[in-house]
Protein backbone atom coordinates (compact mmCIF):
# COMPACT_ATOMS: atom_id res chain seq x y z
CA UNK A 1 0.00 0.00 0.00
CA UNK A 2 1.20 3.46 -0.75
CA UNK A 3 2.04 5.67 1.99
CA UNK A 4 -0.75 7.72 3.21
CA UNK A 5 0.82 10.92 2.35
CA UNK A 6 0.36 9.50 -0.86
CA UNK A 7 -3.56 8.67 -0.73
CA UNK A 8 -5.44 10.48 -3.22
CA UNK A 9 -8.59 12.63 -2.94
CA UNK A 10 -8.68 12.65 0.81
CA UNK A 11 -9.37 14.86 3.61
CA UNK A 12 -6.32 15.18 5.97
CA UNK A 13 -6.26 16.60 8.90
CA UNK A 14 -3.07 17.06 11.11
CA UNK A 15 -3.18 18.06 14.68
CA UNK A 16 -0.48 18.00 17.55
CA UNK A 17 0.39 19.64 20.44
CA UNK A 18 3.29 19.99 23.82
CA UNK A 19 2.77 17.88 27.14
CA UNK A 20 5.55 19.39 29.65
CA UNK A 21 6.96 15.82 31.10
CA UNK A 22 6.84 16.95 34.80
CA UNK A 23 3.65 18.80 35.33
CA UNK A 24 1.61 17.58 32.18
CA UNK A 25 0.61 20.76 31.29
CA UNK A 26 -1.02 21.32 27.70
CA UNK A 27 1.30 23.82 26.54
CA UNK A 28 0.83 24.84 22.93
CA UNK A 29 -2.15 23.34 20.22
CA UNK A 30 -1.85 23.18 16.51
CA UNK A 31 -4.37 24.87 14.17
CA UNK A 32 -6.39 21.75 12.71
CA UNK A 33 -5.81 21.43 8.71
CA UNK A 34 -7.37 20.24 6.20
CA UNK A 35 -5.77 19.98 3.53
CA UNK A 36 -7.81 18.35 0.45
CA UNK A 37 -7.17 18.13 -3.20
CA UNK A 38 -9.56 20.06 -5.36
CA UNK A 39 -11.70 16.84 -6.60
CA UNK A 40 -12.06 15.71 -2.90
CA UNK A 41 -15.07 17.30 -3.37
CA UNK A 42 -16.60 15.84 -6.15
CA UNK A 43 -19.52 14.16 -6.01
CA UNK A 44 -19.00 12.30 -8.87
CA UNK A 45 -18.28 8.41 -8.24
CA UNK A 46 -14.81 7.95 -9.09
CA UNK A 47 -15.21 3.85 -9.39
CA UNK A 48 -15.79 4.53 -13.34
CA UNK A 49 -12.02 4.48 -13.93
CA UNK A 50 -11.21 2.61 -10.90
CA UNK A 51 -9.59 -1.15 -11.58
CA UNK A 52 -9.25 -4.09 -9.39
CA UNK A 53 -6.38 -6.83 -9.06
CA UNK A 54 -8.40 -9.80 -7.99
CA UNK A 55 -6.17 -13.10 -7.33
CA UNK A 56 -7.42 -16.92 -5.89
CA UNK A 57 -6.94 -17.75 -2.31
CA UNK A 58 -5.46 -20.86 -2.68
CA UNK A 59 -7.57 -22.30 -5.30
CA UNK A 60 -8.31 -22.51 -8.71
CA UNK A 61 -11.36 -21.72 -11.46
CA UNK A 62 -10.95 -25.84 -11.68
CA UNK A 63 -13.00 -26.24 -8.52
CA UNK A 64 -16.12 -25.13 -10.10
CA UNK A 65 -15.93 -27.87 -13.11
CA UNK A 66 -18.73 -29.87 -11.64
CA UNK A 67 -21.69 -27.52 -12.17
CA UNK A 68 -22.32 -24.11 -13.32
CA UNK A 69 -25.35 -23.93 -10.84
CA UNK A 70 -24.44 -21.08 -7.45
CA UNK A 71 -26.85 -20.42 -4.79
CA UNK A 72 -26.25 -16.95 -3.33
CA UNK A 73 -26.35 -17.74 0.77
CA UNK A 74 -24.90 -14.24 1.87
CA UNK A 75 -24.17 -11.18 0.57
CA UNK A 76 -22.37 -8.76 3.47
CA UNK A 77 -20.75 -5.72 3.68
CA UNK A 78 -18.77 -4.50 6.25
CA UNK A 79 -18.89 -0.69 7.03
CA UNK A 80 -16.04 0.12 8.73
CA UNK A 81 -17.10 2.58 11.67
CA UNK A 82 -14.06 3.45 13.46
CA UNK A 83 -10.68 3.21 13.17
CA UNK A 84 -7.33 4.15 15.06
CA UNK A 85 -3.79 4.44 15.74
CA UNK A 86 -1.65 4.24 18.91
CA UNK A 87 1.76 4.45 19.92
CA UNK A 88 2.65 2.92 23.19
CA UNK A 89 6.24 2.55 24.96
CA UNK A 90 4.74 -0.41 26.98
CA UNK A 91 4.53 0.89 30.01
CA UNK A 92 7.79 3.08 30.01
CA UNK A 93 7.23 6.51 30.27
CA UNK A 94 3.76 5.79 29.36
CA UNK A 95 1.91 8.44 31.34
CA UNK A 96 4.02 11.33 29.16
CA UNK A 97 4.13 9.39 25.68
CA UNK A 98 1.18 7.43 24.66
CA UNK A 99 -0.49 8.72 21.83
CA UNK A 100 -4.07 7.95 19.86
CA UNK A 101 -5.73 8.78 16.76
CA UNK A 102 -9.01 7.85 16.26
CA UNK A 103 -12.11 8.70 13.90
CA UNK A 104 -15.60 7.46 13.54
CA UNK A 105 -18.46 7.93 11.47
CA UNK A 106 -21.19 9.02 13.39
CA UNK A 107 -23.98 9.20 11.19
CA UNK A 108 -24.55 6.41 8.73
CA UNK A 109 -28.24 5.55 8.42
CA UNK A 110 -29.38 2.41 7.99
CA UNK A 111 -31.54 2.83 5.44
CA UNK A 112 -28.67 4.15 3.32
CA UNK A 113 -26.16 0.91 4.31
CA UNK A 114 -29.75 -1.13 3.10
CA UNK A 115 -29.55 0.24 -0.22
CA UNK A 116 -26.39 -0.30 -0.70
CA UNK A 117 -26.11 -3.85 -0.11
CA UNK A 118 -29.26 -4.59 -1.79
CA UNK A 119 -27.67 -2.95 -4.74
CA UNK A 120 -24.83 -5.51 -4.77
CA UNK A 121 -26.80 -8.52 -4.65
CA UNK A 122 -28.84 -7.55 -7.38
CA UNK A 123 -25.20 -6.84 -9.30
CA UNK A 124 -24.10 -9.90 -7.80
CA UNK A 125 -27.09 -12.27 -9.64
CA UNK A 126 -26.49 -10.36 -13.07
CA UNK A 127 -22.95 -10.73 -12.98
CA UNK A 128 -22.89 -14.25 -11.76
CA UNK A 129 -25.62 -15.05 -15.07
CA UNK A 130 -23.37 -13.19 -17.33
CA UNK A 131 -20.22 -14.89 -16.27
CA UNK A 132 -22.14 -18.11 -17.33
CA UNK A 133 -23.69 -19.45 -14.03
CA UNK A 134 -27.34 -20.49 -13.14
CA UNK A 135 -28.45 -18.72 -10.59
CA UNK A 136 -30.69 -20.27 -7.88
CA UNK A 137 -33.85 -18.43 -6.98
CA UNK A 138 -33.72 -17.05 -3.39
CA UNK A 139 -36.75 -18.84 -2.21
CA UNK A 140 -35.74 -22.19 -3.20
CA UNK A 141 -32.64 -21.16 -1.43
CA UNK A 142 -33.84 -20.22 1.81
CA UNK A 143 -36.08 -23.11 2.03
CA UNK A 144 -33.64 -25.82 2.17
CA UNK A 145 -33.30 -27.48 4.98
CA UNK A 146 -29.30 -27.32 5.12
CA UNK A 147 -29.66 -23.75 4.48
CA UNK A 148 -32.10 -23.29 7.35
CA UNK A 149 -29.58 -25.11 9.80
CA UNK A 150 -26.49 -22.29 8.77
CA UNK A 151 -29.20 -20.07 9.79
CA UNK A 152 -29.63 -21.71 12.97
CA UNK A 153 -26.07 -22.34 13.58
CA UNK A 154 -24.64 -19.26 12.58
CA UNK A 155 -27.31 -16.73 11.79
CA UNK A 156 -26.86 -13.19 13.09
CA UNK A 157 -29.25 -9.61 13.12
CA UNK A 158 -28.90 -7.23 10.53
CA UNK A 159 -26.92 -4.18 11.15
CA UNK A 160 -24.67 -5.92 13.90
CA UNK A 161 -22.62 -3.68 15.68
CA UNK A 162 -19.13 -5.88 16.15
CA UNK A 163 -15.26 -5.30 15.27
CA UNK A 164 -12.53 -6.49 13.55
CA UNK A 165 -8.70 -5.63 13.41
CA UNK A 166 -8.84 -2.30 12.29
CA UNK A 167 -11.76 -1.28 14.67
CA UNK A 168 -15.38 -1.24 15.25
CA UNK A 169 -17.98 -2.17 11.63
CA UNK A 170 -21.23 -2.38 11.15
CA UNK A 171 -22.53 -5.87 9.57
CA UNK A 172 -25.20 -5.35 6.92
CA UNK A 173 -27.00 -7.98 4.84
CA UNK A 174 -28.92 -8.27 2.07
CA UNK A 175 -32.64 -8.31 2.20
CA UNK A 176 -33.81 -11.50 2.50
CA UNK A 177 -30.67 -13.40 3.66
CA UNK A 178 -30.40 -13.84 7.09
CA UNK A 179 -26.59 -12.89 7.32
CA UNK A 180 -23.78 -14.84 9.30
CA UNK A 181 -20.19 -14.54 10.01
CA UNK A 182 -17.61 -17.18 8.80
CA UNK A 183 -16.06 -19.34 11.38
CA UNK A 184 -13.13 -17.42 12.50
CA UNK A 185 -10.38 -20.02 11.80
CA UNK A 186 -11.24 -19.06 8.25
CA UNK A 187 -10.82 -15.67 8.25
CA UNK A 188 -7.27 -15.65 10.42
CA UNK A 189 -6.48 -12.82 12.72
CA UNK A 190 -8.41 -9.93 10.73
CA UNK A 191 -11.66 -10.94 12.70
CA UNK A 192 -9.33 -10.64 15.97
CA UNK A 193 -9.95 -7.38 18.51
CA UNK A 194 -8.54 -4.10 17.12
CA UNK A 195 -4.64 -4.11 17.97
CA UNK A 196 -3.71 -2.48 21.20
CA UNK A 197 -7.24 -3.04 22.58
CA UNK A 198 -8.71 0.00 21.00
CA UNK A 199 -12.59 -0.60 21.16
CA UNK A 200 -13.28 2.68 19.90
CA UNK A 201 -17.22 3.12 20.14
CA UNK A 202 -17.92 0.55 22.77
CA UNK A 203 -20.41 -0.90 20.61
CA UNK A 204 -18.74 -4.42 21.99
CA UNK A 205 -17.95 -5.56 25.09
CA UNK A 206 -14.48 -5.61 26.88
CA UNK A 207 -15.85 -9.11 28.19
CA UNK A 208 -16.25 -11.66 25.68
CA UNK A 209 -15.97 -8.75 22.77
CA UNK A 210 -19.80 -9.77 22.68
CA UNK A 211 -21.76 -7.14 19.86
CA UNK A 212 -24.49 -4.72 21.84
CA UNK A 213 -27.03 -4.96 18.97
CA UNK A 214 -29.31 -7.78 20.10
CA UNK A 215 -28.79 -10.94 18.02
CA UNK A 216 -25.59 -10.19 17.18
CA UNK A 217 -21.85 -12.21 17.36
CA UNK A 218 -19.22 -12.23 19.36
CA UNK A 219 -15.62 -13.03 19.34
CA UNK A 220 -17.04 -16.66 21.42
CA UNK A 221 -20.09 -17.52 18.71
CA UNK A 222 -17.54 -17.00 15.46
CA UNK A 223 -15.47 -19.01 17.29
CA UNK A 224 -17.37 -22.29 18.06
CA UNK A 225 -19.39 -22.32 14.69
CA UNK A 226 -16.55 -24.94 12.85
CA UNK A 227 -19.92 -27.00 11.60
CA UNK A 228 -20.49 -23.97 9.58
CA UNK A 229 -18.07 -24.90 6.75
CA UNK A 230 -19.81 -28.81 6.81
CA UNK A 231 -23.36 -27.08 6.48
CA UNK A 232 -22.77 -25.31 3.62
CA UNK A 233 -21.20 -28.47 1.73
CA UNK A 234 -24.45 -30.24 2.88
CA UNK A 235 -26.28 -27.36 1.42
CA UNK A 236 -24.01 -27.80 -2.03
CA UNK A 237 -24.38 -31.13 -2.22
CA UNK A 238 -28.80 -30.99 -1.51
CA UNK A 239 -28.97 -28.25 -4.55
CA UNK A 240 -26.07 -29.46 -6.66
CA UNK A 241 -24.83 -25.79 -6.37
CA UNK A 242 -21.86 -24.04 -5.33
CA UNK A 243 -22.61 -21.84 -2.83
CA UNK A 244 -21.65 -18.16 -2.99
CA UNK A 245 -21.02 -15.64 -0.16
CA UNK A 246 -19.73 -12.23 -1.02
CA UNK A 247 -18.07 -10.35 1.41
CA UNK A 248 -16.93 -6.42 1.47
CA UNK A 249 -14.92 -4.33 3.59
CA UNK A 250 -15.97 -0.59 3.05
CA UNK A 251 -12.81 1.79 4.37
CA UNK A 252 -12.81 4.78 6.28
CA UNK A 253 -9.89 5.93 5.74
CA UNK A 254 -6.46 6.03 8.41
CA UNK A 255 -4.80 7.34 10.79
CA UNK A 256 -1.38 8.11 12.25
CA UNK A 257 -0.48 8.27 16.06
CA UNK A 258 3.18 9.88 17.23
CA UNK A 259 5.53 11.17 19.46
CA UNK A 260 8.57 13.30 19.67
CA UNK A 261 11.35 14.04 22.45
CA UNK A 262 10.68 10.97 23.75
CA UNK A 263 13.05 10.83 26.58
CA UNK A 264 13.47 14.91 27.25
CA UNK A 265 11.03 16.85 29.37
CA UNK A 266 9.10 18.16 26.66
CA UNK A 267 6.96 15.68 24.30
CA UNK A 268 5.48 16.97 20.91
CA UNK A 269 2.29 14.52 19.89
CA UNK A 270 0.48 14.66 16.58
CA UNK A 271 -1.91 12.84 15.13
CA UNK A 272 -2.98 12.32 11.81
CA UNK A 273 -6.44 11.62 9.71
CA UNK A 274 -6.92 10.65 6.21
CA UNK A 275 -10.81 9.99 5.86
CA UNK A 276 -11.62 8.10 2.64
CA UNK A 277 -13.78 5.93 1.11
CA UNK A 278 -12.51 2.75 -0.03
CA UNK A 279 -12.62 -1.19 -0.15
CA UNK A 280 -9.93 -3.24 1.61
CA UNK A 281 -8.15 -5.62 -0.04
CA UNK A 282 -7.24 -9.45 1.44
CA UNK A 283 -10.98 -9.31 3.26
CA UNK A 284 -12.80 -8.44 0.00
CA UNK A 285 -13.87 -11.34 -1.72
CA UNK A 286 -16.24 -14.01 -2.94
CA UNK A 287 -16.19 -17.64 -1.86
CA UNK A 288 -17.55 -20.39 -3.94
CA UNK A 289 -18.29 -23.96 -1.07
CA UNK A 290 -18.34 -26.80 -3.51
CA UNK A 291 -20.27 -30.03 -3.55
CA UNK A 292 -17.38 -32.02 -3.39
CA UNK A 293 -15.19 -29.31 -1.11
CA UNK A 294 -13.37 -29.35 2.30
CA UNK A 295 -16.04 -30.01 4.82
CA UNK A 296 -13.80 -29.40 8.05
CA UNK A 297 -12.41 -25.76 7.02
CA UNK A 298 -10.29 -23.76 5.67
CA UNK A 299 -6.85 -23.03 7.60
CA UNK A 300 -5.45 -19.27 7.84
CA UNK A 301 -2.68 -17.95 9.42
CA UNK A 302 -3.56 -16.03 12.66
CA UNK A 303 0.12 -14.56 13.54
CA UNK A 304 -0.63 -11.92 10.60
CA UNK A 305 -3.26 -10.77 8.43
CA UNK A 306 -3.57 -12.54 5.43
CA UNK A 307 -6.22 -12.85 2.79
CA UNK A 308 -9.41 -15.14 4.49
CA UNK A 309 -10.57 -18.20 2.75
CA UNK A 310 -14.04 -19.22 4.06
CA UNK A 311 -14.62 -21.60 0.52
CA UNK A 312 -13.00 -24.30 -1.79
CA UNK A 313 -12.84 -21.69 -4.16
CA UNK A 314 -11.92 -17.63 -3.11
CA UNK A 315 -11.52 -15.19 -5.43
CA UNK A 316 -10.15 -12.14 -3.61
CA UNK A 317 -9.29 -8.24 -4.31
CA UNK A 318 -5.49 -8.04 -4.40
CA UNK A 319 -5.41 -3.98 -4.54
CA UNK A 320 -7.61 -1.67 -2.22
CA UNK A 321 -9.70 0.51 -4.25
CA UNK A 322 -10.04 3.86 -3.03
CA UNK A 323 -12.46 6.54 -3.87
CA UNK A 324 -12.99 10.45 -2.79
CA UNK A 325 -14.29 11.85 0.29
CA UNK A 326 -16.08 14.84 -0.69
CA UNK A 327 -19.33 13.60 0.97
CA UNK A 328 -18.11 13.94 4.43
CA UNK A 329 -18.09 16.44 6.99
CA UNK A 330 -15.27 16.04 9.54
CA UNK A 331 -14.42 18.02 12.75
CA UNK A 332 -12.71 17.66 15.99
CA UNK A 333 -14.50 16.74 19.00
CA UNK A 334 -12.05 16.34 21.42
CA UNK A 335 -8.23 16.80 21.46
CA UNK A 336 -6.45 17.42 24.54
CA UNK A 337 -5.36 15.19 27.53
CA UNK A 338 -7.91 12.29 29.04
CA UNK A 339 -8.82 12.87 33.04
CA UNK A 340 -9.75 8.90 32.87
CA UNK A 341 -7.51 6.24 33.16
CA UNK A 342 -7.04 3.91 30.54
CA UNK A 343 -6.07 4.31 26.78
CA UNK A 344 -3.35 6.83 25.66
CA UNK A 345 -2.04 9.86 27.59
CA UNK A 346 -3.30 12.19 24.76
CA UNK A 347 -6.07 11.57 22.13
CA UNK A 348 -6.70 12.80 19.01
CA UNK A 349 -10.58 12.18 18.20
CA UNK A 350 -12.17 13.21 14.85
CA UNK A 351 -15.94 12.79 14.15
CA UNK A 352 -17.35 11.57 10.25
CA UNK A 353 -20.65 12.59 9.10
CA UNK A 354 -21.79 11.52 5.78
CA UNK A 355 -22.85 15.25 4.12
CA UNK A 356 -24.35 13.65 0.67
CA UNK A 357 -25.76 10.32 1.11
CA UNK A 358 -26.65 10.05 -2.43
CA UNK A 359 -23.25 10.92 -3.52
CA UNK A 360 -22.04 8.08 -0.81
CA UNK A 361 -24.13 5.63 -2.15
CA UNK A 362 -22.85 5.84 -5.74
CA UNK A 363 -19.33 5.74 -5.05
CA UNK A 364 -19.48 2.43 -2.46
CA UNK A 365 -21.49 0.55 -4.91
CA UNK A 366 -19.04 2.33 -7.97
CA UNK A 367 -16.34 0.91 -6.25
CA UNK A 368 -17.91 -2.23 -5.23
CA UNK A 369 -18.99 -3.06 -8.61
CA UNK A 370 -15.77 -2.54 -10.19
CA UNK A 371 -14.35 -5.11 -7.69
CA UNK A 372 -17.10 -7.57 -8.54
CA UNK A 373 -16.47 -7.52 -11.89
CA UNK A 374 -12.90 -7.90 -11.90
CA UNK A 375 -13.34 -11.33 -9.26
CA UNK A 376 -15.93 -12.75 -11.39
CA UNK A 377 -13.47 -12.37 -14.71
CA UNK A 378 -11.40 -15.25 -12.76
CA UNK A 379 -14.32 -17.85 -12.67
CA UNK A 380 -16.07 -17.06 -15.85
CA UNK A 381 -17.81 -20.37 -17.49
Amino acid sequence: MPSLASLPHSHRLTTSCVLSGTRQVLATVLTLLLAATASANSTEPAAAASSASAVFTDSSAAGLSATKRVAITNVMISFQASVGAITSMNGLLAHKSDTSTIVEMSNADPKLLAAITDEIYAQLKADLTANGFEVLPEATVVASPSYQKIIKLAGISNFSKFLNRDGDTMLVGATGLKPYLPYNSETGSFSSPPQNGMLLKGWVSPMGMKSSTEGGPSMTSIATIYQLPGLEVALAKELNAHVVKATYLVTLGKTTAGISGRFTDFNTHAGEAFVQVGIRADQSRIAFRTPNGNAKWQSIARVKVAPAKDGDVVITLAQPLRGGSGFFNVQSTNLGKTSFSGGADMKFFFTVTIANAKAYQAEVTGLIKAAQKDLLALVKQ
